[in-house]
């Protein structure tokens, strides 16, 4: 029974990159064809600032799917998740959001509230860095820190 539900993660893992790697590939297209028609659009060549915050919208949502990418990969390799990546994706997530955001269009709590979280990301970030990289083992339900001895996180 186990052999089944370890096959059957397995199978998920390689359609979830699978699947990732096309909506990558489909958002990169997409990012170069914005790209060149707001680039011909334009007068004398630059591109007008709400779609230049657009095309930096986009291009964190490609970064997003790559480092998302990364994390099904290390975890299909090792079977575990670096909280440090996990982090680093909502740090980009909320990145992107703020770049995308009409400021004058929203209220007050809302605006507070990313800040709240853009500060708690970064804090969180800054002590994972800080203390070593944890992993989240998922054989062992537990997090453990990085220590020399174990295999390089670059991958």
């Amino acid at each position: 029974m186990n052999k089944i539900a370890t096959f059957i993660e397995k199978f998920i893992i390689y359609a979830l990159i699978v699947m990732m790697v096309i909506v990558l590939i489909l958002a990169t297209i997409e990012l170069g064809y914005y790209l060149v028609i707001n680039i011909l659009d334009s007068n004398y060549l630059l591109i007008d600032l709400d779609n230049l915050m657009d095309l930096f919208g986009v291009f964190l949502l490609v970064l997003i799917g790559i480092e998302l990418l990364d994390t099904i990969k290390v975890y299909l390799r090792r079977n575990v998740v670096h909280v440090e990546v996990v982090v680093l994706v909502a740090i980009i997530a909320i990145a992107r959001k703020v770049v995308v955001l009409k400021i004058e269009q929203l209220t007050g709590e809302l605006i507070m509230g990313i800040g709240v979280l853009i500060i708690s990301l970064s804090v969180a970030y800054y002590l994972i860095k800080k203390s070593g990289l944890l992993v989240c083992d998922m054989n062992k339900k537990e997090t453990k820190e990085k220590t020399e001895t174990d295999e390089p996180i670059n991958e």
